[in-house]
């Protein structure tokens, strides 16, 4: 199968001999499958989500652009960047799963690799996990009319849990740039912000991921809503840049990768098996003070050198501390 880079190729070797399975998966595309929808192209949507794999530097901005609620002010626009190498974990003609990692410069050293967020892409996804607020996510089940000829995007935290999901359709420009765009998407506060505020407890966004040889942009649509009052305070614009670059460091992502990955790859699948417990599931923020991400960075490493059995009871414990299935929205 074609891959975006040598990256990606040592990384899907070491997925397939841990026997690590994507968090869903969906039939093979085929010609008889989507001739029903007109443009339908899911081999030329593949291989554009594949572009965005590789070696990037990034940008990220977010603007509050108007007022909705009276007398509301409108907060400083957010700007940030940093280096990024985002690897392919697993590649099917359906479906796709991307890991991005972080490269924080040292002096005098070789750049310090940090996990960060994953986007997974399915074709035809009919079961989606959606945010609902107050840190509850619910199981959607969608037709399969309204799942023809879209890819689902589920995108994950740094502790591989969930933060949101949505579907879409691929249109081409003219310039050959592909473009996805998704669904209005419930999202919680992102991280930028939700240690800082708590004045809303929800991001309503459309996305867009706009894809081209040099790179690709994540454009949003943002409204932070207020659940309790049920109104939104104030429209927000996105735009996070993708920017192809050669990092010379690029090598460290990869080994990290290499390195930690049985233990990531058991984190993924203790979180499919505790997702898939209850159709509400509530996810805690932190357990004696301590978020998840915290206690899995502190331990991967010498997680994934464990004996396999041990290493799954100890992820199996720590996150079934932060996973409460409930029975009815709070």
């Amino acid at each position: 199968m074609k891959r975006s880079s040598g990256l990606s190729v040592v990384i899907v070797i070491l997925v397939a001999a841990s026997g690590c399975a994507s968090h869903k998966t969906a039939s093979t595309p085929t010609s008889a499958a989507v001739g029903v929808a007109s443009g339908c192209d899911p081999v030329r949507d593949h291989d554009a989500i594949l572009m965005m794999s590789g070696t990037f530097d990034v940008d990220f901005e977010f603007e509050e652009t108007r007022a909705l609620a009276e007398g509301y002010e409108l907060h400083e626009t957010h700007q940030s960047g940093g280096s990024e190498v985002v690897i392919v974990l697993e590649e099917s003609p359906s479906a796709i799963s991307l890991q991005h990692v972080l490269l924080i410069a040292r002096e005098g050293g070789p750049a310090l690799p940090m996990k960060h967020w994953r986007q997974d892409w399915v074709f035809e996804d009919t079961s989606l996990l959606e945010f609902r607020g107050n840190r509850v996510w619910e199981h959607r089940t969608l037709s399969a009319d309204e799942a023809r000829c879209t890819w689902s995007q589920a995108v994950y935290q740094v502790d591989d849990g969930p933060r949101y999901e949505s579907f879409g359709r691929f249109t081409y420009r003219t310039d050959g740039r592909a473009v996805w765009t998704s669904e209005e998407t419930w999202r919680p506060l992102p991280r930028r912000e939700y240690t800082k505020r708590d004045d809303y407890d929800v991001l309503i966004a459309t996305n867009r991921h706009v894809i081209g040889k040099d790179g690709w942009t994540h454009e949003q649509d943002n409204q932070k809503w207020v659940l309790a009052e049920q109104h939104a305070l104030v429209e927000e614009r996105g735009l996070n840049t993708y920017r192809r670059v050669s990092l010379e460091d690029a090598e460290v992502a990869r080994d990290f990768l290499v390195e930690t990955g049985p233990f990531w790859a058991d984190v993924r699948d203790e979180w499919q098996s505790q997702l898939a417990s209850s159709e509400l599931v509530l996810v805690r923020d932190k357990v004696k003070g301590t978020r998840l991400h915290l206690r899995l960075f502190m331990n991967a490493e010498e997680m994934s050198a464990a004996k396999p059995r041990t290493r799954r009871a100890y992820i199996s414990d720590t996150i079934g501390r932060y996973v409460e299935p409930l029975d009815r929205l709070p």
